[in-house]
């Protein structure tokens, strides 16, 4: 089974962001080592696929702002259906 490479033409994220990558350590550390947040970024930046179930974790298990928890659970909701959030990091 072959791979093939396509130019991306648009990229395109919602207004606000969720979580802070250098703010929200707890929580970034936490999807680091459960999930290996940090394996698809280069120095800290692009795209990151998360399972719902991982937000979902997160929120019960990660002491957090309420409006990073908002924003989590905005994403859920949003992605349900996917099973998974993508995130843009830059």
């Amino acid at each position: 089974m072959s791979v093939r490479a396509y130019r991306v033409i648009e990229i395109r994220q919602e207004e606000a962001d969720t979580f802070n990558l250098w703010h929200d350590e707890k929580l970034v550390e936490f999807l680091d080592t459960q999930y290996g947040f940090f394996e698809t970024l280069h120095e800290g930046t692009g795209l990151v696929e998360l399972p719902v179930e991982a937000l979902q974790r997160a929120l019960s298990e990660v002491p957090m702002d309420e409006e990073v928890k908002q924003a989590l659970q905005t994403d859920i909701e949003a992605c349900r259906g996917n099973g998974y959030v993508l995130y843009y990091c830059y």
